[in-house]
């Protein structure tokens, strides 16, 4: 299979795994944004607290990006069906 036929196949794989990988995403950000406001709303400042805030940060940040590779995901599927279809 050329790399080409596995491109097609991974962006036109369905919408239910797109928006599967796009909930969880979503899900990630927001686990981050709640553990960031908890870090700074229940530790007081110090080192233990920026470890939490980085922590918050980066699945909160791992969260986003997930959530848009999976949102790009399936904006790439469907302009290749609407371009494809005859």
């Amino acid at each position: 299979m050329s790399w080409k036929q596995r491109l097609q196949n991974h962006y036109t794989g369905g919408l239910g795994k797109g928006f599967q990988q796009f909930r969880m995403g979503v899900s990630l950000f927001f686990v981050g944004a709640v553990m960031l406001y908890l870090a700074n709303q229940m530790l007081s400042p110090s080192l233990v607290q920026e470890l939490a805030v980085l922590g918050a940060l980066t699945v909160g940040g791992a969260g986003f990006v997930w959530a848009m590779m999976a949102h790009l995901r399936m904006l790439i599927g469907r302009l290749i069906h609407f371009f494809t279809r005859r």
